[in-house]
């Protein structure tokens, strides 16, 4: 068994520096083997049964614990995609920038060619010079635009990157721990109705489920002494359907225990103890059989309700429960993620979130325009098609000149206001003819609600309008 322990609560998952082994029987678990079970014995309840039902809490804790693994990984693929998606929108922002610069500064050495030579009395000239300084301000104005876009961005960025980097480890650990026991709870409860169908037992560990509640207590009053809380409902699950092969192994295992107790009744004390060191070695293989099937029981119940990172998730109880279950991984993965991901388009969601805030950008810039006639359409170009390049990439059809060309087309030879007014339309079609080839995502689809990254996400949420 191998614990590194930078700080211990009473989790059995891998989360910011505790790593406890599966392979044994940890502290966390003791732990809470000791704060749930004590109550849920029975006296009348043999030391057999008793330990049969204590190794499927185990198992019911570390099937919960793979369920908070997928929260958690979710927890921080949210943050990975609010970083890249700042990144994202600067790197727009930076290529627009670029594009410009190299325009304006070959706009000037065009003009000094041309200067020398040209003949300064003619009405080509005038003409031309007029063209070239208009030409010139619309260059400046976009990229002092730009210029704002990315500053206002870039302070955004600096504020939820702050967020992030504010996450308290002992926190989230305590909030994870919260998370497997409601989990655990939940799936305790599934088990105990299979079981009564078929036993009438109603399952030792919930016959005192006061000391789940007092643990949920203990966690939550640790969290607010640090002003912090957990808002997680557990997904609901489908009903619990044992397998055949787990119906078979209880009422066999009840089968022999009522045998064992018949014949137990009418001995003498040592004769007992022999009966019962024989029944013991006779019901340990079925014991095995039968937490080996309650675990695939669990893994699949637990896999109707995942919510947070079902990937991981899914690996978690796969890992878990065995062959058969990683048999059916693939066409439980396909069920659970398939659609709905595909639907999602995950590997671009930091582009989509990207493009919300670049246009949150630009309208905060509408306040600062100048007088210039042109202004307002300007803008509203420029957030065009920065967040058409943005489409376009997601599309699969992104170019490096893309963003340059469509800034500037045009403008130098009809003048900036017909130009922009002609390049407003014009970009406006593109984008939405690029954005006919995908799904485009609502907050709600990139940013999850998940309770670990809930104030990193509600301050995007507030701030973000998606266009």
């Amino acid at each position: 068994m191998k614990i590194k322990v930078d700080h211990v609560t009473n989790s059995s998952s891998e989360v910011f520096g505790v790593v406890l082994a599966d392979s044994a029987v940890t502290v966390g678990l003791l732990f809470m083997l000791d704060s749930v079970t004590n109550g849920y014995r029975s006296l009348s309840t043999d030391q057999v049964q008793d330990k049969l039902y204590d190794e499927m809490l185990l198992e019911s804790e570390k099937i919960a614990s793979r369920i908070t693994d997928g929260v958690l990984e979710d927890a921080r693929t949210q943050e990975k995609i609010v970083k890249d998606a700042y990144t994202e929108a600067l790197s727009t922002i930076d290529k627009a920038s670029s594009s410009l610069s190299q325009e304006m500064s070959q706009v000037k050495k065009n003009w000094e060619t041309y200067d020398k030579t040209a003949d300064k009395t003619s009405s080509d000239y005038t003409l031309s010079q007029k063209k070239n300084d208009d030409y010139l301000e619309y260059l400046k104005f976009q990229l002092k635009q730009l210029e704002l876009q990315k500053s206002s961005v870039e302070k955004s960025r600096q504020e939820k990157t702050a967020l992030i980097n504010s996450r308290d480890a002992w926190v989230q650990q305590n909030q994870a721990d919260l998370i497997t026991l409601n989990e655990q709870e939940s799936l305790l409860n599934n088990l105990n109705a299979a079981y009564y169908k078929v036993t009438g037992d109603e399952g030792l560990w919930l016959r005192s489920p006061e000391e789940m509640d007092s643990r949920k207590a203990e966690l939550n009053e640790a969290l607010l002494s640090a002003n912090e809380t957990l808002s997680y409902k557990v997904t609901s699950k489908d009903e619990l359907h044992l397998s055949d092969e787990t119906t078979s192994l209880m009422k066999q295992i009840a089968s022999e225990r009522k045998a064992f107790e018949l014949e137990v009744s009418s001995l003498n004390e040592a004769d007992k103890i022999k009966m019962m060191e024989a029944y013991e070695k006779k019901t340990s293989k079925m014991r095995s059989d039968l937490i080996n099937a309650t675990r695939f029981d669990l893994a699949t119940n637990a896999s109707t309700s995942l919510k947070y990172g079902t990937e991981t998730a899914l690996e978690g109880l796969s890992d878990l429960a065995g062959p058969q279950f990683k048999i059916a991984y693939s066409a439980i993965k396909t069920m659970v993620t398939g659609i709905k991901d595909a639907k999602k388009d995950p590997k671009n969601k930091s582009k989509h979130l990207a493009k919300a805030l670049i246009s949150v950008s630009a309208n905060a810039l509408k306040d600062q325009l100048s007088e210039t006639p042109w202004a307002q359409d300007a803008t509203s170009v420029l957030n065009t098609v920065l967040q058409g390049s943005l489409s376009a990439s997601i599309a699969g059809t992104s170019t490096a000149s893309a963003i340059g060309t469509s800034l500037t087309k045009g403008i130098f030879e009809v003048g900036a206001e017909k130009g922009i007014a002609s390049l407003k339309e014009s970009t406006s079609s593109e984008k939405k003819a690029i954005e006919s080839n995908f799904e485009m995502m609502s907050v709600e689809e990139v940013l999850t609600d998940n309770p670990l990254t809930q104030t990193l996400n509600g301050a995007l949420k507030t701030e973000i309008i998606f266009v």
